[in-house]
């Protein structure tokens, strides 16, 4: 049994190699300072959108040359957030007015990107509305948003992120949520950008209502780490057996700091990296 990938690069990579693809632009550069190779992909057309399995937008895929959990504060790291930062202006509209949720099952560590993320994102709604002499020039206005599963609310994310946009009213959207890919090499070293939004759970046979502008109203990215792939395997009793990366923690732990800084420093671009870290939490 195919693991759907949530990856469009893998996507791309399976048709372009039977020449099969048009509608699509396609652009790719290393970027030596982060260590990473960085992959954009705009699909343009309808008829690529169908043979891709992906909505109309523009993708992009930072690729690393070594796992996210091997890194530990080192300058190559501080360069990784840089680079993750510019590409999430690629992907949203503006650095204002701004709601970010983390979708996933904080209990469950493969899934537990999204909270995680969503835990360090440094909320300013609040500080507008109700400490207005706080809230200096070049600050953004953000709200923070942890959906869950409905496993645990009975909610699809879907509906909860729906209600809270009718009553916040945000100019943008970004979800953070854990992705499945179907190379065992993508897991724990790639981290995939989009302006489509997403839909949760599609990657392991799972698929929840899709986050994106048609069902919340207003534009939505999504950023996520694959840290799950498919076991491999003639035996048919291991189909639904999904595997992750042996450092699991460390990696969630160190993906979610790291795309919660980069967040943090595309939506406050009035604060220096220092004082951004001092506020998260």
């Amino acid at each position: 049994m195919a693991l759907n990938t949530d990856l469009a690069v893998e996507s791309f990579r399976e048709l372009s190699h039977a020449g099969e693809l048009s509608g699509v632009v396609t652009d790719e550069y290393y970027d030596s300072d982060a260590s990473a190779t960085v992959s954009r992909t705009e699909i343009l057309s309808d008829d690529a959108a169908r043979k891709l399995g992906k909505p109309k937008g523009v993708y992009i895929t930072i690729e690393c040359d070594r796992p996210l959990s091997e890194f530990e504060g080192d300058l190559t790291e501080q360069q990784r957030v840089v680079l993750l930062s510019e590409c999430i202006s690629e992907v949203c509209r503006s650095n204002d007015d701004t709601l970010v949720i983390g979708l996933g099952n904080r209990d469950i560590t493969p899934d537990a990107l999204g909270p995680m993320t969503a835990d360090a994102i440094f909320a300013t709604r609040h500080i507008k509305r109700f400490a207005g002499e706080l809230f200096i020039s070049g600050m953004s206005q953000v709200s923070a948003l942890t959906a869950g599963v409905m496993a645990q609310t009975g909610l699809e994310s879907q509906e909860l992120a729906a209600s809270v946009c009718g009553t916040v009213k945000p100019s943008q959207v970004i979800i953070c949520d854990a992705l499945a890919c179907s190379e065992p090499s993508h897991m724990g070293r790639t981290i995939q950008l989009c302006s489509t939004g997403i839909s949760p759970g599609s990657g392991v046979e799972n698929a929840r209502a899709e986050l994106s502008k048609a069902t919340l109203g207003v534009p939505t990215a999504a950023i996520g780490i694959p840290t799950v792939s498919r076991l491999m395997s003639d035996d048919t009793r291991f189909d639904s057996l999904l595997v992750t990366p042996k450092q699991i923690d460390k990696l969630v732990k160190a993906g979610s700091e790291l795309i919660s800084m980069a967040i943090n420093m595309y939506l406050q671009p009035g604060l220096t990296g220092d004082e951004i870290r001092s506020l998260m939490r």
